[in-house]
């Protein structure tokens, strides 16, 4: 529903563009409570991290851009860019392989940097009174 919203209707507004990185959640977020039932990384597993890894950074892109103001709904992508960091992390453990273990370390300081970028930017407009204004 989502993607057929995104090709077949009016764009998000620019407010709401960072909710788009809400779509990699489900992929990693199965992903870890996959592996963690079943105790390994099998072929369904590894297809849920590089689906959800693939629209990260397709949507990259699109979410991080200049264009797009800030607001509360930047707070949308912290928790999908977590997921994705501690499903890269598991994985590269799994595989052991120095692509995936970069890959990984990559994923880990871009959302430690992105939750750092938002906190002081959510401080600046709560102390701006802009945080809670209709």
């Amino acid at each position: 529903m989502i993607v057929s919203r995104l090709i077949h209707q009016a764009p998000l507004p620019a407010g709401l563009t960072p909710s788009l990185i809400i779509m990699i959640a489900p992929f990693e977020v199965g992903f870890l409570g996959y592996t963690n039932i079943m105790q390994r990384i099998d072929q369904f597993a590894a297809i849920l991290f590089y689906i959800g890894l693939f629209l990260f950074i397709v949507l990259l892109f699109k979410v991080f851009n200049k264009s797009v103001p800030f607001g509360a709904s930047w707070w949308a992508v912290s928790f999908p860019m977590a997921a994705l960091s501690n499903a890269a992390l598991k994985y590269a453990m799994f595989v052991h392989s120095w692509l995936l273990i970069a890959i990984a370390a990559v994923i880990l300081a871009l959302v430690s940097l992105v939750l750092i970028v938002l906190f002081i930017r959510t401080l600046n407009i709560l102390f701006n009174g802009q945080l809670l204004k209709g």
